[in-house]
């Protein structure tokens, strides 16, 4: 690990493979076969472009680390980064952002997957993939009454061992977005006053496994985040 960087939770993947989203899409992930590296392409229905995914990947065996990705201007979280503990969470970061960024800043990469993301070993997910947007295996799984009484306007997604995700998605769906806690197999990442999830997995160089996971909103500025305990950015502003 990078020196003085200490991660905010760590999980164990023994499966082999990780689900990922919100609760309806872990639950379906869990219930589909595993994908690979995926070779999926953006479709279009009426005015909105999307990818289909299964929400689950192949991911690297071990330890993953979990880290906050802090808006340095006001301190308050505005990102997320996993990845297995063999992986230089900056550098991972770096590429992928260097790959496929935000969509709402300049010289951002690919905003879909396509075939530079594929050489880079980069899968892209955007708002309109996951979540609210994508409602397979809400019809068989329900959240609790209280999830319904959740104002807060947040984007939360999880990130989950196969093995272990029906079991821990029952656990959490229990509890509003904000309280739910990770675990020793999962981790519940949760920023407040944001709203459009994106992600992007980062694979190994066979192109066999995820070993790193961003997640980021509408809201986050890359110029202006950075690891916690860290003073650079990790994008540098555009020159004047």
């Amino acid at each position: 690990m990078t020196a003085g960087l200490q991660p905010n939770h760590q999980f164990f993947v023994s499966s082999g493979s990780l689900c990922f989203g919100e609760l309806h899409n872990i639950w379906h992930g869990a219930s589909a076969p595993v994908q690979g590296f995926p070779s999926v392409r953006p479709q279009t229905t009426g005015t909105v472009v999307s990818h289909e995914l299964q929400f689950n990947t192949t991911a690297e065996i071990g330890t993953w680390h979990v880290f906050s990705l802090i808006d340095t201007t006001t301190r308050a979280a505005a990102a997320w980064f996993a990845c297995h503990s063999d992986v230089d969470p900056e550098q991972e970061v770096v590429k992928i952002l260097r790959v496929s960024g935000s969509p709402y800043e300049a010289n951002c990469g690919s905003t879909m997957n396509d075939d530079s993301t594929a050489a880079e070993g980069v899968l892209v997910v955007n708002r309109y993939d996951w979540g609210y947007y994508d409602r397979r295996a809400s019809d068989e799984f329900e959240e609790d009454d209280e999830d319904v009484l959740n104002l807060e306007v947040a984007v939360s997604v999880g990130l989950v061992d196969r093995a272990q995700a029906k079991e821990v998605v029952s656990k959490w769906k229990t509890k509003v977005a904000g309280r739910r806690k990770s675990s020793a197999s999962a981790a519940w990442l949760h920023i407040p006053d944001a709203e459009y999830a994106f992600g992007r997995f980062g694979f190994n160089e066979e192109r066999t496994a995820a070993r790193s996971f961003l997640l980021f909103t509408q809201s986050t500025v890359f110029t202006q985040t950075a690891f916690q305990g860290r003073l650079n950015p990790l994008r540098e502003g555009e020159a004047a």
